[in-house]
């Protein structure tokens, strides 16, 4: 596990990223809220989620301890570990409202498994099981944990109903982006169903707006200064009509 930040730690991250836990697992970030208030940001892949855990329990921390886990869409590198860490743990599952159906019923189809496994991205067995979720979540909600409020953003673009956690502390804005933006300018442009480079090109502007001071992305390195800046490098790219470079 990586202690990033007062009350922040990434606990999984593949091979994108720091790999921390199993190579399909996106970052997967713990929040402490003080107060014994505890929750993760997305679930990784699934394929291995007890390494996971163990980097949680490192930390001091017993997964039975955390209250919420955050997932930022659907995808199976962010989504698959959910049924794992609600069956094992009971951590209550909150995504937004758009595929709150989707995790509930493990549809493959919308969340872009099926193409994926067919791509090679997946092992042929790769599995999606369903996932209660607790709350349906859209844009300006919030939710606190201990002394953290985190509100929610709509960012698709990379998928259907991704959403993005944004606290804001100290006069820091930090930014849980899941795959909506990365270190550097880039994003993850796919060809699957639910990408539309529009809707991505409408997300960077509204994120460029904001000012981000850290960002805390689904994949590779974060960024605890002046992430504004990478993230103009990506607005830049789209408001000249091109498309920012894939990750």
């Amino acid at each position: 596990m990586i202690r990033i930040d007062d009350g922040i730690y990434m606990v999984g991250s593949g091979k994108y990223g720091f790999q921390l836990s199993d190579p399909m697992d996106c970052n997967v970030y713990l929040l402490d809220g003080g107060d014994g208030q505890f929750a993760l940001i997305d679930a990784g892949g699934g394929i291995e989620p007890e390494r996971i855990a163990a980097n949680i329990e490192r930390i001091g921390i017993s997964p039975g301890q955390i209250r919420y886990l955050l997932l930022t869409h659907g995808h199976g590198d962010h989504a698959a570990g959910a049924a794992y860490f609600h069956r094992t743990y009971g951590l209550q599952v909150m995504t937004s409202q758009e595929i709150l159906p989707w995790i509930e019923t493990g549809d493959r189809d919308k969340v872009s498994i099926t193409a994926a496994v067919r791509a090679g991205v997946y092992p042929a067995d790769y599995e999606f099981p369903p996932c209660p979720v607790a709350r349906g979540l859209r844009e300006n909600d919030e939710i606190v944990i201990g002394n953290l409020s985190l509100k929610i953003i709509d960012t698709p673009g990379h998928a259907r109903g991704h959403i993005s956690f944004l606290i804001e502390r100290k006069g820091r804005k930090l930014l849980f982006g899941g795959d909506s933006v990365f270190a550097g300018g880039k994003v993850v442009i796919q060809n699957v169903w639910d990408c539309v480079i529009s809707e991505y090109a409408d997300t960077v502007d509204k994120l460029h707006g904001l000012r981000i001071d850290g960002l805390f992305p689904g994949h590779g390195p974060f960024l605890l200064t002046e992430a504004w800046q990478h993230i103009a490098k990506a607005q830049a790219c789209f408001e000249r009509l091109d498309v920012p470079p894939n990750l």
